[in-house]
């Protein structure tokens, strides 16, 4: 018996010996074959989050083990760790980007949008859509009457009557100056006249910004969230900001017993967004229900792009947002790798133009647009030096110019006089941001910034969208004071590029087609708005990975092409470093990968590749960015 044992424990002495050898011969970070390798091309780590002109490593060579990168390197190397089962990818000599991280898009919202649009039928389940014409108050006063006299007679008194005004001029979306915008500020057709026409049904009448609502959808708005919306969203002439309604009834009414079909929805709009090589974003939720349509996902791995929201629910019809959050505290960070929370979002400090909250000189005729939503006293002020307090991280996700931003850094100042455990480094490492930089910052504004080592996200749409307001509030004065991403950056304030608009429909524009706009400063009017505030392509793709992976607090897990992060790629169908500029707008993915998956793989390289494609296949278009000069 004692001669079997003593055989036992020496051949196990000499497996640990060959065991322990075996293992010094085989690299530490090789222990499994890799799931998949692409090799042949050049991947662009982006790893250096330094204020300079370095992307970090360029490897030929990637392994993805367990969703996660594995290792990098030479070729030779990488398919050296091949096992029978490992997926081969030739690049090509193709370029490979980390993912984009977008910190400011509306997919969710988006999404819902153009499926109502595609599907009349269910929305008119819970209300109908007219659109009203006009370029005087009487004019859109009789078109308003006209609806709700005639045509919203047959409809059941529960049944919404939405009553679109002109918002835009035709050549700038989003600009605010369309008159229906100026019908509802002047109250030309306030709470008290829309009942006069029409008690029964809920009435919303929309000119983003601008909203106007009747008692009855008061009432009916108290039915569905519990709460009538709060004087500072709906003042007592039935006007205000009323955007959480226009983008979330359908979701809480219609979807609400059937959050399944909408989960299935905003999949494929996740997807789409994938195909155009976003792999993690970042938003507020308006709409109840899309909490559970993320929980499903989120639970059952069926999210193509990973989503960092901002906690807006303290706000939506909340007359009380301030005991809200002081209650839930600091959950900034906590979720998993594709559903994770942001910190408190405010939703929006201001809105878009003309009632933004600037503190440019205009005429009274013009101040008296703006509106500012967080002024000192207001509930919105309040809440903001509350959540501070609470220890939570506060995200601006609607910030566009500059007058809110100082109340919103003077609400920090205030918690750090109040709190002594809130001191500048706490402050600085809770990376308190603010969105779309339309009039801000102003540059006496930057060095607050970087003090406070705030976050600020920029997009080139703003570049178009401000154009009209910045003629009128003085063009030479102020147009250092859109979108100025150069001084940002030169102060070591960390900004980072916002695409916002999201996919709808499978022609689109490729990612950077406005981006290049932050690089040209050309607008879609053909003008340039201070030209002084360029940048380069290297520093536009960091603040589309690295830097808005600090953004949404995981930038240990994403942003870079480094061993141990989340496998989320891009395989490109030009090289974005070296194509001429003018090009950078054709840039796009051929194959986008999230946690080693393949998400996309568009035809033309799936044949390549002796593979079926994968996802949707979005036709890229190329539009003409610039029209005829304004007049």
């Amino acid at each position: 018996m004692k001669s079997v044992t003593r055989i036992l424990w020496v051949a196990c002495m000499m497996a640990g010996v060959a065991a322990a050898q075996e293992k010094q011969s085989v690299p530490i970070a090789i222990i499994a074959y890799p799931d998949m390798i692409l090799h042949n091309g050049k991947i662009v780590t982006m790893e250096d989050a330094g204020f300079n002109q370095s992307t970090g490593r360029t490897v030929q060579a990637m392994a993805i083990r367990d969703r996660k990168i594995q290792a990098l390197g030479s070729n030779a190397e990488m398919l050296s760790y091949a096992g029978p089962n490992t997926t081969k990818i030739d690049l090509k000599g193709r370029t490979v980007i980390p993912g984009i991280v977008d910190p400011h898009t509306h997919i969710h919202n988006g999404t819902v949008s153009e499926w109502v649009n595609n599907n009349p039928a269910a929305f008119e389940t819970m209300g109908k859509k007219f659109a009203v014409g006009g370029a005087t108050s009487e004019e859109l006063k009789r078109g308003i009457e006209l609806v709700l006299k005639e045509r919203a007679t047959t409809m059941p008194p529960d049944q919404w009557v939405f009553i679109n005004l002109p918002t835009n001029d035709p050549k700038n979306p989003g600009s605010g100056t369309g008159f229906g915008v100026n019908f509802l500020q002047q109250k030309d057709m306030p709470l008290s006249a829309i009942d006069a026409l029409d008690s029964k049904h809920p009435v919303f009448l929309a000119a983003h910004p601008a909203y106007t609502i009747n008692t009855a959808a008061k009432k009916a708005i108290e039915k569905i969230y519990g709460y009538q919306p709060p004087i500072e969203t709906a003042d007592e002439d039935g006007f205000g900001e009323l955007t959480e309604y226009e983008r979330s009834l359908m979701v809480d009414v219609y979807f609400r017993p059937r959050v399944r079909e909408l989960a299935d929805i905003v999949e494929d709009g996740l997807r789409r967004n994938a195909a155009v090589g976003i792999t993690t974003f970042s938003s507020h939720m308006m709409g109840l229900q899309f909490l559970n349509v993320y929980q499903i996902l989120s639970q059952e791995d069926r999210q193509p792009v990973r989503y960092a929201y901002t906690n807006y629910f303290g706000f939506q019809d909340n007359p009380d947002p301030e005991a809200y959050y002081l209650r839930l505290g600091d959950m900034a960070g906590l979720g998993n790798d594709y559903f994770w929370s942001a910190g408190v979002g405010l939703g929006y400090i201001d809105s878009g133009p003309p009632m933004f909250c600037s503190t440019m000189e205009a005429p009274k005729e013009m101040k008296d647009r703006e509106w500012c939503r967080n002024a000192p006293g207001t509930a919105l002020n309040r809440t903001i030096l509350t959540s501070i307090l609470a220890k939570a991280r506060v995200v601006a996700g609607h910030a566009y110019a500059d007058k809110g931003v100082d109340y919103m850094m003077d609400a920090v100042e205030k918690a750090m006089e109040m709190d002594p455990q809130i001191t500048l480094d706490y402050v600085r490492s809770r990376r308190f941001s603010s969105d779309h930089c339309g009039f801000y910052p102003r540059p006496a504004q930057i060095p607050r910034l970087a003090k406070l080592g705030w976050y600020v996200s920029c997009g080139g749409n703003v570049l178009s969208r401000s154009y009209p307001w910045l003629v009128m509030y003085g063009e030479k004065q102020y147009a250092n004071w859109v979108a100025p991403v150069k001084s940002l950056i030169d102060a070591r304030v960390k900004t980072v590029y916002e695409n916002e608009a999201g996919v709808r429909g499978l022609n689109t524009e490729a990612y950077w087609s406005a981006g290049y706009d932050l690089i040209t400063r050309k607008n879609s009017y053909g003008e340039m708005v201070a030209p002084q505030e360029a940048i380069d392509r290297i520093t536009l793709m960091k603040m589309s990975t690295i830097w808005p992976a600090e953004y949404v607090l995981r930038e240990k897990q994403i942003g870079t092409l480094e061993a141990g992060k989340l496998a989320d790629l891009l395989v490109l169908n030009k090289d974005y470093f070296t194509v001429p500029e003018e090009e950078i707008p054709n840039v796009y993915p051929l194959m986008t990968v999230v946690g080693g998956r393949i998400e996309v793989l568009r035809e033309e390289y799936a044949k390549e590749l002796g593979r079926q494609p994968i996802g949707p296949q979005m036709v890229f278009e190329r539009r003409d960015r610039y029209a005829a000069p304004a007049e």
